[in-house]
């Protein structure tokens, strides 16, 4: 098992530029949600294609980004994501975006997930296959929980008014 889980390489699309000249937040967002996407189905199985089969799937709870530097039209990236926490239902991801070229985090993407079932339309427990892999991403995982900031609080430190 292999942690950090990469993504597919992306590439920043002209239509993703915004009036600053760089990545518009709204397709970080979509980055970042590609790349959940791509790690629940490759690293769990849970992902888009067994949602049909399973009727459950999983919400965003909490999400919150950092965006450290910016990217710029055709610059190439990828998402690294790993598990920082997680119980019977619920799964606590940190993902983070790189460039391609310099291995530079442009942006952090901290999510908490909740496994929901799709037919009741309530949450639901991972099924014990889905947990032992979850917790064996977890415990792969050690390290790079304390290399990144995680649970990273919001705010105006020291403003003055």
């Amino acid at each position: 098992m292999k942690v950090p889980f990469k993504s597919k390489i992306m590439s920043v699309d002209e239509s993703w530029i915004d009036y600053n000249g760089h990545m518009n937040v709204t397709f970080y967002t979509s980055a970042f949600d590609a790349a959940v996407d791509e790690f629940l189905e490759h690293e769990i199985g849970i992902g888009p294609s067994s949602v049909k089969s399973t009727k459950k799937g999983s919400y965003a709870l909490q999400t919150q980004y950092r965006y450290l530097q910016e990217l710029l039209v055709n610059e190439r990236f990828i998402i690294e994501t790993f598990v920082v926490d997680y119980s019977h239902k619920q799964l606590h991801l940190m993902l983070n975006m790189k460039k391609l070229d310099s291995d530079t985090t442009t942006a952090s993407c901290e999510t908490i997930l909740l496994n929901v079932d799709l037919v009741e339309r309530k949450s639901s427990k991972y099924e014990a296959g889905q947990l032992g892999k979850i917790k064996d991403l977890f415990d792969a995982a050690e390290g790079l929980r304390k290399l990144v900031i995680v649970g990273h609080k919001i705010g105006l430190r020291g403003t003055k008014r």
